[in-house]
């Protein structure tokens, strides 16, 4: 069929036998083809990969794959790989590949544990670069025997089925969700859209400060351990008091402590997050007439020390009963308060606009005052540090911003949105991982990023049959042993 399709004087060029041409956007490849024997018993043709081009009045001009179809040893193949940073992600990540595998396929598995590797690294990579990062990485030999496709088509293709063909992903953050602590907190995070035709993206309420659509990212995060549990996109119109029944029908919840703001207070939402044992703590809307009658005349009776590293403060509280099951907490931080005092006198005397002594005076009993709701039984001053620590997923979504550069995507398709939220998981579980490593050499002065570019330095080079590892240093080697990782120094090429 080719030979008739394609012109005679293309043709004569064609390198040889088990070879075809094919005509793509005006210009004529050159791909390798073997025979294989259907499941009907008849027999077809599998093509390989592309070995080169002809151009008319030139001829065939081969590529860096021509090696394979000639049998001989490529001239253009690559012998310095980036090691260190890849090795280390990939040891300190060696569980989430496990959990990984426990869901998925074995070649898929490591193709997303790869794919959020490389994000990892290097920060936010569009589709049409990844394969080229992949290609310098150490990740391809270690992942050779597997040979995983990261070019954009085959990742368009993982993200799709990411987002289209869901039980496996869905087994995987309920498997996260039933590992976690059983404390999560909730919350959303706008990510600018630049797609013309997004599925999702929508002019939302951070329309005036991103200049452009959004779209919604919902995640889960463990508060005790940091770790993100789940993720999902949704509608940038969509406000997050809206994502709690769909995410409560995907997702299997039990006897969890749900922290979450305001933002998802509302009766149906609060009776879902109580349902199947479930608990929760979210803080009251000034709205509402739950958090007007804590307010009035309101008097704090007890108090406690709330402690965070190596300060603390006071906190005044007061509780009351709203039914049988619930209550509403009013806590002050007394350190807080003070602050805020100081300040808003401090704006007055500097002449801001809208800051007036009778407002000072309003509102002053009011700095650093929470008002929240629970039906938890644990003790006020553990609902109080529950709901501080739900804070680090402010901390997990600055990460997903500054570091890892989730920012103006440009995926136009519902599923591969959905898939690639499943990517950015993974990604934030991998920095977990890595933050969790980094607390055990008790330095404040290294961070992850310091180690990562330390690690970076290390590469593998190709002297014969073995990779070697060159360009270390001893005090890295020490500090990567203090982390749990030892460099290999010579790996047989595979």
């Amino acid at each position: 069929m080719a030979k008739r399709s394609i012109p005679d004087e293309i043709n004569q060029y064609r390198p040889g036998p088990c070879t075809e041409v094919k005509l793509i956007s005006g210009h004529y490849y050159v791909y390798m083809y073997h025979s294989r024997q259907l499941s009907s018993g008849k027999w077809g043709k599998k093509t390989g990969k592309s070995i080169g081009k002809i151009i008319p009045g030139i001829g065939f001009v081969p590529n860096k794959n021509f090696h394979l179809y000639s049998g001989e040893e490529s001239q253009d193949e690559i012998t310095v790989l980036e090691y260190g940073q890849y090795a280390l992600i990939k040891e300190m990540g060696k569980d989430i590949l496990l959990d990984l595998e426990q869901c998925f396929p074995a070649d898929r598995a490591r193709t997303i544990f790869s794919y959020a590797c490389l994000l990892y690294a290097n920060g936010f990579v569009h589709l049409d670069q990844v394969e080229s990062y992949f290609e310098q990485s150490w990740l391809s030999q270690e992942y050779k025997p597997f040979q995983l496709k990261m070019g954009k088509t085959a990742l368009g293709t993982l993200l799709d089925d990411l987002g289209r063909r869901t039980t496996r992903v869905v087994k995987y953050q309920n498997m996260a969700i039933q590992n976690s602590s059983s404390a999560i907190a909730i919350d959303g995070h706008a990510i600018r859209c630049c797609s013309e035709e997004n599925d999702l993206g929508e002019a939302g309420y951070k329309y005036n400060c991103l200049k452009e659509d959004q779209v919604n990212l919902l995640m889960g995060y463990d508060i005790n351990n940091g770790s993100p549990l789940f993720a999902r996109i949704y509608r940038g119109t969509c406000n997050d008091k809206a994502t709690i029944e769909d995410i409560s029908e995907l997702l299997k919840f039990s006897e969890i402590l749900f922290v979450v703001d305001r933002g998802f207070y509302s009766a149906k939402n609060i009776k879902i997050l109580s349902s199947n044992n479930n608990t929760y703590i979210i803080t009251v809307p000034s709205n509402t007439d739950i958090f007007r009658n804590a307010m009035k005349d309101i008097e704090y009776t007890k108090n406690f020390y709330y402690r965070y590293g190596k300060k603390h403060s006071r906190i005044e509280y007061m509780s009351r009963k709203l039914n049988e099951s619930e209550y509403v907490y009013v806590f002050r931080d007394i350190d807080e308060n003070e602050k805020c005092r100081y300040n808003y006198l401090h704006n007055i005397e500097l002449g801001k606009a809208g800051y007036t002594q009778d407002k000072f005076e309003e509102n002053k009993e009011f700095f650093g005052v929470y008002v929240m709701q629970s039906n938890s039984s644990m003790p006020a001053n553990e609902v109080f540090n529950s709901y501080k620590k739900s804070w680090g997923i402010e901390t997990f979504y600055q990460f997903l911003k500054n570091q890892a550069d989730f920012n103006d995507l440009k995926i136009q398709d519902y599923y591969k949105e959905q898939g690639l939220s499943f990517i950015m998981l993974v990604t934030g579980q991998i920095h977990q991982k890595m933050l969790e490593a980094i607390r055990k050499l008790n330095n404040n002065t290294i961070s992850v990023h310091d180690v990562l570019l330390m690690a970076r330095c290390m590469k593998m080079e190709l002297r014969g049959k073995n990779w070697n590892l060159k360009n270390t240093r001893k005090k890295d080697l020490l500090i990567m042993k203090q982390l749990g990782f030892e460099p290999r120094a010579v790996v047989a090429d595979l």
